[in-house]
């Protein structure tokens, strides 16, 4: 027993041996704020330059007693670690041996275990036993066997389809189950020169290469259905079955040029200025492919008006004409067209190329203006800036991306389905209020989930959660 042990021990009795009265101090806890970090920080500090140990029991303690600062050692021991003032070290740990046997060489420790799995044919069931063997140092499926129940037979049948293909395992590892502790199972075994791992029930994660291989296989695989109520329906359901396994694969393998699988570049996070960007090189090939088309229609306008006016413009005017017509807007040539009819009518010395034109450019300018005019109100909208200045009247300050991005990583990585929804809420609530400072909903895109990518110890789903909870209050 280790004398820090004895030493909280002997702190919790007096000199009498009964123990001391701890006063329930629970709801009672210092709020944790960038002060309190301070103080924290600097009396740590302190002891490290001293070559004291920091102890978190004795240093929470200390804070409550000569700081008064009441913490719990377990948020004490978060601050410490945050500010790179002690490790963080995990209670979880495998199994011991299962540690040791992770990595090993290719056809050193051979996995071996069986599962269950059902076929249904016209909505009948049928259950098969598969028994697979799995490599542990490369994951390569090497032999399996299929039948109705799990036996000897099997269990040595399948070692049997390895060695003969692989040579023989050093090792392999299984569970106590009666088909791989058999008398023949183990006179095989022995026979090859193999040595039994067994993981037994005390060690639910020793045989878990085997394990996981089954689950993988059974995500893959879905429910196996087969309609038998005629040959062209029983070729359907196979062929089906066939290539739902096949896309779930080929969405998990990584392309010859890419060193990420379809399925996670398809969920990548894809910001609004870059969808922006896509959809203008998209518009814009479409465009150089329409523009021929676009450029005629103008030009088949400014024909029926010579034809049906009867001009008979000079060649130099006639290619004046035709390239000025198609710096105009297909909407705005019909317009004029008909207000240059109405006006001719009215007065026929407005009959020329010269007059259509001047009508054009006045109803491309207002076109414009109108345009502009409704770009300003959406961007200077008066009851928006209403509500901005209230908020600073009132010096209420929009949260930062910064915050926004811390809220949105306890949304993710915490398991308190309080805190949780708590901080979902208030992520939602800062963004909401930070969209009336952007005219652009794009940039505000941007920054967030340019401040995501920079989370390096998240992982790729708590990411993607996070981006999709940004999309869901911007889309709101």
């Amino acid at each position: 027993m280790s004398t820090s042990t004895l030493s909280g021990w002997n702190q919790n009795f007096d000199e009498n041996m009964k123990p001391l009265k701890v006063a329930d101090n629970r709801g009672k806890a210092s709020k944790v704020t960038i002060e309190i970090v301070r103080r924290v920080c600097e009396k740590a500090k302190r002891l490290k330059q001293q070559a004291k140990r920091i102890r978190i029991k004795q240093f929470t303690k200390a804070l409550e007693q000569e700081d008064a600062i009441k913490l719990s050692a377990k948020t004490v021991n978060e601050i410490l670690i945050a500010n790179d003032l002690a490790s963080a070290h995990s209670r979880k740990k495998r199994p011991q041996f299962y540690q040791s046997l992770c990595q090993r060489i290719p056809n050193g420790l051979l996995s071996l275990d069986g599962s269950e799995f059902t076929i249904w044919l016209d909505n009948k069931p049928f259950t098969f036993n598969l028994e697979l063997a799995v490599d542990v140092g490369s994951f390569t499926h090497t032999a399996f066997s299929i039948a109705d129940s799990e036996t000897t037979d099997e269990v040595i049948g399948v070692l049997e389809a390895h060695r003969r293909q692989w040579g023989s395992p050093l090792g392999i590892v299984c569970d106590h189950g009666s088909a791989n502790l058999s008398e023949n199972a183990m006179d095989y075994i022995k026979s090859h020169g193999i040595e039994l791992v067994a993981a037994g029930p005390a060690n639910p994660k020793g045989n878990g290469t085997d394990e996981g291989a089954f689950s993988q296989m059974k995500k893959a695989l879905g429910v196996i259905s087969l309609d038998m109520s005629s040959p062209k329906a029983l070729a359907k359901s196979v062929l089906h079955s066939l290539v739902s396994v096949y896309v779930y694969l080929r969405n998990r393998l990584c392309l010859h040029n890419k060193n990420v699988v379809p399925l996670e570049q398809m969920a990548m996070p894809v910001g609004e200025d870059q969808r922006q960007a896509e959809n203008r090189r998209l518009k814009e090939y479409q465009k150089a492919k329409a523009d021929s088309e676009q450029d005629q229609l103008k030009l088949d306008h400014l024909q029926w008006i010579i034809d049906h006016f009867r001009f008979e413009p000079q060649a130099d005017v006639l290619k004046r004409a035709q390239r000025s017509i198609k710096s105009y807007e297909l909407e705005t040539i019909g317009e004029s067209q008909k207000a240059f009819v109405k006006a001719t009518n009215r007065k026929a010395d407005r009959c020329n190329l010269s007059y259509f034109f001047g009508i054009l450019k006045n109803i491309q300018k207002q076109r414009d203006e109108q345009a502009i005019r409704q770009y300003c109100r959406q961007r200077y909208n008066y009851l928006l800036m209403l509500k901005m200045q209230r908020k600073q009247d009132t010096g209420q300050q929009p949260a930062s991306i910064d915050d926004i991005i811390s809220m949105l990583e306890k949304a993710v990585t915490k398991k308190s389905r309080i805190v949780k929804e708590l901080a979902i809420r208030k992520a939602g609530d800062w963004i909401r209020d930070l969209v009336v400072n952007y005219s652009y909903l794009g940039s505000l895109k941007k920054r967030l989930s340019d401040a995501l990518a920079k989370l390096n110890h998240l992982n790729f789903e708590q990411k993607q959660k996070a981006w999709e909870l940004v999309e869901q209050f911007l889309t709101t």
